[in-house]
This record gives C-alpha cells, sequence and structure tokens, in this order.
C-alpha cells in the first residue's frame, strides 16, 4: 500500500492512526500542502478533488479516506474496528457519515478560517460545528465510545477535527465528556500523537 498524504490533513491522520494501532505496513509519501502539491500531478491525476489522503491498494486508486479506512479495517482489523453485522456496521458507519459531513463542514471549515484563511461564512461552519459536538457530547455523555461501547472507526473518523476544534474558534471545555473521549482514544495502543 501507499499512501499521499500530508501532515496538516485531519484525514490523512485517520490512517496514520489506524495503520498504526494495527501495525499495518504502509508506505507514506508526504506532499508539501503549502506548494499546493495536491492540486498538481501526481495527486490530481489520482483524485481529481485535489485532496489528500490518496491510496494504491493492489494496483487501484482509492481518493477518500472513509475507503481506506473500511479496507484496513477489514483487512487487517477483524471484527473490531469495522464489524461485518449489519447493525453494528450501521452503528460504526453512522459517525463516520458525521466526521465527513457535520464535523468535516462545521469544525474542520471553522478551523480552516482561522488557520488557512479559509474564505466562507465562518458563523455557519461555526453551527455546523457546535451541532457535531452537541452530537458527540450527547452520545459520550452516557458512553466511552462512539459505537458498540468500544473503539471502533467511528473514533477515530471523529477524533482529529473534534481535537482541533478550538482552533476554529469552538471551545471544547463546555463539553467535558468529549475531553474524556479524547483522552480515552489517546490511551489507545498504538495512537499516534497529533501534532
Amino acid at each position: 500500500m501507499k499512501l499521499w498524504l500530508t501532515d496538516v490533513s485531519g484525514n490523512s491522520y485517520k490512517i496514520r492512526v489506524l495503520t498504526s494501532i494495527l501495525k499495518v505496513p504502509c508506505e507514506m509519501i508526504y506532499i508539501d500542502a503549502t506548494k499546493f502539491e495536491h492540486k498538481q500531478r501526481p495527486i490530481i491525476d489520482m483524485n481529481p478533488r485535489g485532496q489528500v489522503p490518496v491510496m494504491e491498494i493492489e494496483g487501484k486508486i482509492f481518493w477518500d479516506s472513509t475507503a481506506h479506512l473500511t479496507y484496513i479495517a477489514r483487512k487487517w482489523g477483524g471484527e473490531q474496528w469495522l464489524p461485518t453485522e449489519a447493525l453494528a456496521m450501521a452503528e460504526v458507519m453512522q459517525w463516520m457519515a458525521l466526521a465527513q459531513n457535520e464535523i468535516y463542514f462545521g469544525l474542520q471549515w471553522a478551523r480552516g478560517v482561522f488557520v488557512y484563511g479559509k474564505k466562507g461564512d465562518l458563523n455557519d461552519y461555526q453551527l455546523h460545528g457546535r451541532k457535531a459536538l452537541e452530537m458527540l457530547a450527547r452520545q459520550l455523555k452516557d458512553h466511552d465510545w462512539l459505537a458498540l461501547d468500544r473503539p471502533t472507526l467511528a473514533d477515530i473518523a471523529c477524533y482529529p477535527y473534534t481535537k482541533r476544534a478550538p482552533e476554529g474558534g469552538l471551545m471544547l471545555d463546555a463539553y467535558p465528556a468529549i475531553e474524556q473521549w479524547l483522552a480515552r482514544c489517546e490511551a489507545i495502543p498504538g495512537w499516534v500523537k497529533l501534532d
């Protein structure tokens, strides 16, 4: 497997975490986002979105972190990270959908305004971000983990942009259950520190 990624991409970070936890060999090719290498060849040829991560798996190209996580979890993770039983899988997948919607378009885009000068409606991004935080807090009020009462892909998918929510002006001190969950994630053996 080859993974094209950047240090600053939360979606790339998710793959780094799972491969580290499962000790999966993966050639990681870091590109320079400050030079917009993700908008140039060869990345743009592999991913018309012009984003990372991009992964070559068994001769095929996949350009979405959810696809990467799914492949790695099913190939090397047994039933732990993404179970095959339909109801359990659905429970994990609903949180992965949250990660790619309210968390990304809320927490990540709000962060983008502050950190990268992203254009757009900060109030709208923060509104979506607060909705994501409320959903997480509601679940974590009575559960240690987002799905199945154990660590799964749901936790890996939701972690990076939630951890960095304060960089988008969304403080986590009002959400102690989320802060405790972040600490539990970081205590998982093999978890990669988020720089």
